[in-house]
C-alpha cells in the first residue's frame, strides 16, 4: 500500500472538491459482450458466476484509482483489492462472501467455490469487512438493467461498488450490464471508461485453457 503524496497529486483539487459534497458517488451501467466467455463456458463448464467476477475483478485491479481509498485527507493506493460478492442464501435472502483477488484464474476459481459454499452456511446478514481493501460486488442474474445504484455509508464511504446483470443474446452476440459507482473525489469518468474498456479486453481474449 502507497500513500499519495497530496502536495504533488494532479487530482487534488478534484480531491477537494468532490470531499465536500453532500452526494459525492455517481454511477454508470454499460453493457458488456461475453460472447466469447459464453462460448469458453459451454466447452469448459467453470461457473459463469465465477468467470465475471474473474473478469471484473481483474480490470479494477489494472486501474489504480479503483484501487485508491481515502481515510480522512490521507489518501492511500493498494497493490491489490479483493472482492466481496454476495450470494444467496435460504429464504431469499443473501450472505456475504469474500474472496481474494489472485491473477491466476484456475486459483481463483477454486477460492471462490470454496468461500461460495461457507458463505452458503450462513443464516443472517453480518459485516465482515474492518478494512478498505475490497470493492463489493453482487449479480442480478434475473434482470437485465439499464441502471443501478447502491446503498452506501455516506459520504466517506470511498468503496467501490460493481454490480452485473442477466446476459442477454441478440443478432448472436451475448452481453451483460455492468454497474459501477464510485466515489467522485478519488474516481472520474475517464477512470471508469478504462475500466470498461479492460474488462472488455479480459472478456474478449479468455483463453479456456489459462482464463
Amino acid at each position: 500500500m502507497d500513500t499519495i503524496d497530496m502536495a504533488t497529486w494532479p487530482r487534488k483539487s478534484l480531491f477537494d472538491f468532490f470531499r465536500q459534497t453532500a452526494a459525492p458517488h455517481f454511477s454508470l451501467t454499460a453493457p458488456v459482450d461475453v460472447t466469447h466467455l459464453e462460448k469458453c463456458r459451454r466447452e469448459a463448464g467453470f461457473s459463469l458466476f465465477n468467470a465475471v467476477l474473474f473478469a471484473i475483478m481483474a480490470a479494477a485491479n489494472a486501474i489504480p484509482e479503483l484501487r485508491m481509498r481515502f481515510r480522512k485527507d490521507r489518501v492511500v493506493q493498494h497493490e491489490v483489492v479483493h472482492a466481496s460478492a454476495t450470494v444467496p442464501i435460504e429464504g431469499d435472502r443473501f450472505a456475504f462472501c469474500p474472496v481474494e483477488y489472485v491473477q491466476s484464474w484456475e486459483a481463483f476459481n477454486s477460492a471462490c467455490q470454496a468461500a461460495i459454499e461457507r458463505a452458503k452456511t450462513q443464516d443472517e446478514l453480518s459485516e465482515h469487512i474492518e478494512s478498505d481493501e475490497w470493492i463489493f460486488l453482487s449479480c442480478l442474474p434475473w434482470v437485465n438493467f439499464t441502471a443501478l445504484t447502491n446503498p452506501n455509508g455516506g459520504p466517506d464511504d470511498c468503496i467501490p461498488r460493481i454490480t452485473w446483470g442477466k446476459s442477454e443474446t441478440r443478432h448472436k452476440q451475448a452481453s451483460i450490464p455492468v454497474g459501477i459507482q464510485v466515489h467522485h473525489a478519488l474516481v472520474d469518468g475517464v477512470h471508469v471508461g478504462r475500466f470498461y474498456e479492460a474488462l472488455n479486453d479480459k472478456l474478449a481474449s479468455w483463453d479456456p485453457g489459462l482464463g
